[in-house]
């Protein structure tokens, strides 16, 4: 079950509107053994935004089995045995089979007849077939050029990953294209990149949320996806009003005419000091073509802000409201985590997301190659 379970985590992060009563489902028998009973109750709860719903009990006969029919709409459910272990389960089809060992404290449930279920596991073992090992030769590549010092290796071991990570998205779209739509697939939609597969997530999610109405979960990812469309590649990127570290707003829009990194960083982000060693060297490369840096940081004071931007020598234009991922810019890009970046042309629009490494060197140069041949 830790692939439904792992879906909680994905939503949670949403806001979200109330539950519905529509779609009534009837008929679906859950049943199982239950060894080692505890005390107490088994519960049968419905997941909500933010915490499970009671909504019956179960009653266990003298035979340690029990029997229950749910009578309601489909969805994601929880059954609790004793307050001691929950299966989080889908709740739409077909009848389950659910047996729980109150003596196995690690692998004490087993749930058996949801095709969403075979389905959701059935995916991530072809993808971690597929790429499993190959991500592990490349990660080994990477340690081993890092140890050694070489830093071309190194680089080019990210290079490889990142490549692999959208032959990868590429590979999990094919899969779920072939899936019969239900809320297994939703699961699954959730695991598809935006930026690589926009257009397939946002048709999932208009036809999930058309097929089961008012499930908070869907509705928030497509709020999401709404939010995504705004940030995706060849739209002009949103406007940015922040102070820089003198009080003074800089608007993104002010750089018009110049190629941009709007950079989403922070001086607690690890991954983002490491990466700006990068950034530094693309922008003394090419400041002279008329490429620079916006960077927007997620700091909370300014002093660890000032601090970093002076470390790191990045010596370009620098905003930031000091409210971490509340930050009105996070928010208008629908950031989640960082580093995040995005490349824009000299009209503001996005030509790139997320380059690593010398990924933005190979973009500029490209850019300016193309440019300088019109």
């Amino acid at each position: 079950m830790k692939y439904i379970l792992s879906f909680f985590l994905i939503a949670s992060i949403f806001s979200s509107c109330a539950d519905s009563n529509s779609q009534t489902q009837k008929g679906i028998i859950i049943s199982g053994t239950v060894l080692n009973p505890g005390s107490g109750q088994i519960t049968f709860e419905k997941m909500m935004h933010d915490h499970t719903l009671p909504i019956d009990t179960i009653l266990l006969n003298d035979d340690n089995t029990y029997t229950y029919e749910f009578t309601g709409e489909a969805g994601f459910y929880r059954i609790n045995f004793y307050s001691v272990q929950g299966a989080t389960i889908i709740v739409d089809q077909d009848n389950l089979i659910i047996d729980f060992d109150g003596s196995n404290t690690t692998s004490n449930i087993k749930t058996e007849g949801s095709r969403e279920i075979d389905m959701i596991e059935g995916f991530y073992l072809a993808v971690k077939t597929e790429f499993e090992p190959k991500e592990q030769a490349i990660n080994e590549s990477f340690v081993a050029a890092n140890a050694a010092g070489d830093l071309d290796k190194a680089n080019q071991a990210k290079e490889d990953y990142m490549a692999l990570q959208e032959t990868k998205q590429n590979f999990s779209a094919n899969l779920i294209r072939g899936y019969e739509l239900n809320l297994g697939v939703f699961q699954l939609a959730t695991s598809l990149n935006n930026d690589t597969n926009l257009a397939l997530k946002d048709s999932l999610a208009q036809a999930l949320n058309k097929k089961y109405p008012g499930r908070f979960y869907i509705e928030a990812l497509v709020a999401g996806l709404d939010k995504a469309r705004a940030t995706a590649v060849g739209v002009l990127a949103p406007e940015i009003s922040l102070p820089n570290p003198d009080g003074v707003t800089v608007t993104l829009s002010s750089l018009r005419g110049q190629v941009v990194l709007v950079d989403f960083w922070a001086q607690w982000c690890k991954p983002c000091r490491l990466e700006n060693p990068h950034v530094v060297k693309a922008f003394q490369k090419y400041k002279d073509n008329g490429f620079t840096v916006y960077g927007v940081s997620l700091d909370k004071t300014k002093e660890k802000w000032v601090q970093a931007i002076e470390e790191d020598n990045l010596t370009w234009t620098h905003v930031s409201d000091l409210k971490y991922f509340q930050s009105e810019a996070a928010q208008a890009y629908g950031i989640n985590s960082i580093p995040f970046s995005i490349l824009l042309d000299r009209e503001g629009k996005i030509i790139a997301k997320n380059l690593r490494g010398n990924a933005l060197e190979k973009a500029l140069a490209n850019y300016f190659e193309k440019e300088g041949g019109m």
